[in-house]
């Protein structure tokens, strides 16, 4: 059998087309030979989608900053051409019994619950409407080869005997069925997804509820196995295996691949260049994060939690994506930019840290492997140094890609490892998940997404996040109800609302840094 390594790599006129092509499917519109990614509406996510797509079709390990650094498309067809041995280490293929590493991210994530105790539970949950015509029998088969292909779904974190490990037992989940009505299905999918899932027991849950004629299939799991990225190639993979049982395929690669390979390349002058990175960021940065109205001591690791809509019209985000064309940046960049701006005015600061979410599955293979891989990095704007909304977007999107380079240290971790746990307690992200735009065909029919009310805590004192709806934009602002009070996060929410309108009616003038 030819090993992968050694498939030819396409001629250069091939590479361009291939490139070509996959930007065109990612950004939605044909780039010409000078066509900026980010000015043409790419972002993270879709960096990411690029980047794993076009390592799969030419076999390269693709560096992790490849269109952060070469963002123009002859240039990004120049750099993997000239440069095809450029990257790291890739991931390599182990045994998968007995116990292995926490990735950073586990390890990060263990650190945190042992932080907050019990006031915060991280797991997350997932429905689709099934179609009527769905044959259950063919459907609990089809879940029930899952953990063939994806052995997270019957991981343990269990003590192992240099500390806490992984290890896959060789039983997924098993698809629990809950008849309802029509009208108590919504509710009794909250409650089911809401039970506690408990790191000593099944970290993975699928059910099947609701009346014959609209069920639903939940997926509830423990964020130390799964992120989102990863339900929907679950449902890929469902449909994939009730239309065909003997499918074969699924990834080569497992998570357990991935944490090792963490645990071996990431280490001593790498692993502390990384941290001095993060550590140089964050010098001389509130302990407690950004300030708020009332600053209580001490200071509770996490608590109770609501949400408030956060709508952004269709006039005013597409005035934003033109801005962003006009500096070479992605939208979330200037999203985030202004968001910056809101957070200083609504507390009263000229130095902002913001959290945000990155994908995070940066080497080939990994975009089809089940696993907790989404990071998260931090940028910090100095607001008084910059005079307009385009200075601004241009300040934090140095920050936000100068921080590429270095993302793969888990933010959490590296928090704890710098002594600042609780130093970004403000978030922001923009999300749009290829895996879960275009939903998979079940019988003939597109599965739909149908909400599941989220955990009715939080870690950060205060989070928005937004996703594309229309021409807009549309989320919530999720805050802490034992540290702010509705109407100060309305503020807030109407604060960045105020400047978003401003910057798309002017982003070249002069921004104040108080109303």
């Amino acid at each position: 059998m030819m090993d992968e390594s050694f498939i030819p790599m396409p001629v250069p006129a091939a590479v361009a087309e291939l490139v070509r092509q996959i930007w065109e499917k990612a950004l939605g519109a044909a780039p010409g030979p000078g066509a900026d990614f980010f000015a043409c509406g790419g972002d993270s996510l879709a960096a990411l989608a690029v980047s794993t797509e076009v390592a799969q079709a030419t076999r390269l390990v693709v560096p992790l900053d490849w269109l952060y650094a070469h963002p123009c498309l002859d240039d990004a067809v120049a750099a993997l051409v000239s440069a095809p041995a450029a990257g790291r280490t890739p991931v390599s293929v182990q045994p998968r019994s007995g116990e292995h590493p926490l990735s950073f991210q586990q390890e990060g994530l263990l650190r945190v619950i042992g932080h907050v105790g019990g006031a915060h539970r991280y797991q997350g949950a997932y429905a689709v409407i099934l179609p009527s015509s769905v044959d259950t029998g063919r459907l609990r088969d089809a879940v029930g080869a899952l953990d063939s292909r994806h052995p997270m779904l019957s991981a343990r974190i269990v003590q192992g005997h240099d500390g806490s490990a992984q290890v896959a037992s060789g039983t997924g989940p098993v698809l629990q069925q809950t008849a309802v009505s029509a009208q108590l299905a919504a509710q009794a999918v909250d409650d089911w997804a809401a039970d506690a899932i408990s790191l000593d027991g099944p970290l993975v849950r699928m059910g099947l509820i609701g009346p014959a004629d609209e069920r639903r299939l939940v997926l509830a799991a423990h964020q130390m196995v799964m992120d989102p990225w990863s339900w929907g190639l679950l449902l890929r993979d469902i449909a994939a295996l009730y239309a065909d049982a003997g499918v074969g395929g699924g990834p080569r690669l497992a998570y357990t691949d991935y944490s090792r390979w963490q645990r071996e390349h990431l280490v001593g002058p790498r692993f502390e260049e990384h941290l001095r990175f993060w550590r140089q960021l964050v010098a001389e940065y509130r302990a407690e994060g950004v300030p708020l109205p009332v600053m209580p001591q001490p200071l509770p690791a996490a608590g109770p939690a609501a949400r408030l809509p956060v709508e952004v019209p269709g006039p005013v985000a597409e005035a934003l994506r033109a801005v962003a064309k006009s500096v070479e940046a992605s939208v979330f960049e200037v999203l985030l930019a202004l968001f910056h701006l809101a957070v200083g005015r609504w507390a009263g600061v000229d130095d902002v840290l913001v959290g945000s979410a990155t994908a995070n599955r940066t080497l080939p293979g990994l975009e089809e492997v089940v696993g907790f891989f989404v990071n998260g990095r931090f940028t910090r704007s100095r607001l008084d140094e910059a005079t307009s909304a385009f200075e601004l977007v241009e300040q934090v999107r140095a920050a936000w890609r100068s921080v590429d380079a270095h993302r793969e240290l888990h933010l959490e971790k590296t928090l704890f490892d710098l002594g600042v746990p609780d130093a970004v307690n403000v978030k922001f992200s923009l999300n749009t998940i290829p895996t879960l735009t275009d939903l998979p065909y079940v019988e003939g029919v597109r599965l739909r997404a149908a909400p599941v009310a989220p955990v009715p805590s939080a870690r950060r004192h205060v989070s928005v996040g937004l996703s594309p709806a229309g021409r807009g934009l549309a989320g919530a602002l999720t805050y802490r109800t034992d540290l702010l009070q509705k109407n100060e996060a309305s503020a807030l929410i109407e604060g960045f609302g105020q400047v978003l309108q401003n910057a798309a009616a002017d982003p070249a003038a002069r921004i104040r840094l108080a109303d």
